[in-house]
């Protein structure tokens, strides 16, 4: 069967048409159940767009909860806290740091002893590199010199049954640590 040129662009007209028809009728159907119909182009703005929510408090003139986007930069939160204070200590800081949902930034005052500058994330690392034993997990505390799987089962039950540690030099108190090993890891813990 030999199809003349008009009948065949008759065919592709028709079915154009018919695939038109159908996914017009797909994607509204979609629609109405509820059914999101992503592209490929929504789903990377999507990604580029999360949102995190982070909290600023210290030297910084509007401390409290900002929204910002994921891998936003600490300088950006510090520029929308109304930017540090005169008393802030900005040379104590990464000012680079990206920021994750629920990280917690304290900035210090210039007469602060460095032990004590607060600027951690929601992870057990704060953002000079230290781990903090208070929120660290099992696999963080595993990576601080001399200490493995039992010695950090050991730090995250003494966490569990007495609270926070107050003090770095309260890991002493966990059995297997003792002045040797603490004077190993100390350099390496917070506890903020």
């Amino acid at each position: 069967m030999d199809l003349s040129k008009r009948e065949k662009i008759g065919i592709i007209i028709f079915s154009l048409i018919i695939v038109s028809v159908i996914s017009i009728d797909y994607y509204s159907k979609a629609k109405d159940k509820g059914i999101q119909v992503i592209k490929n182009e929504d789903m990377t703005q999507e990604a580029v767009e999360k949102k995190i929510q982070v909290y600023i408090c210290g030297e910084v003139k509007k401390p409290g909860v900002y929204e910002l986007h994921e891998g936003d930069r600490l300088i950006k939160l510090i520029s929308l806290a109304g930017g540090i204070t005169e008393k802030g200590d900005e040379n104590s800081i990464n000012m680079s740091v990206k920021l994750k949902d629920e990280d917690y930034i304290r900035i210090p005052a210039k007469n602060e002893n460095a032990s004590t500058n607060q600027i951690q994330s929601s992870t057990g690392y704060d953002f000079s590199g230290k781990i903090n034993i208070n929120t660290a997990s099992l696999e963080e505390l595993k990576t601080l010199p001399r200490i493995g799987d039992a010695l950090a089962n050991r730090i995250l039950e003494y966490r569990a049954k007495n609270g926070p540690f107050k003090d770095i030099k309260d890991i002493k108190n966990v059995s297997g640590i003792g002045e040797k090993m603490f004077e190993n890891i100390k350099d390496k813990i917070c506890v903020y």
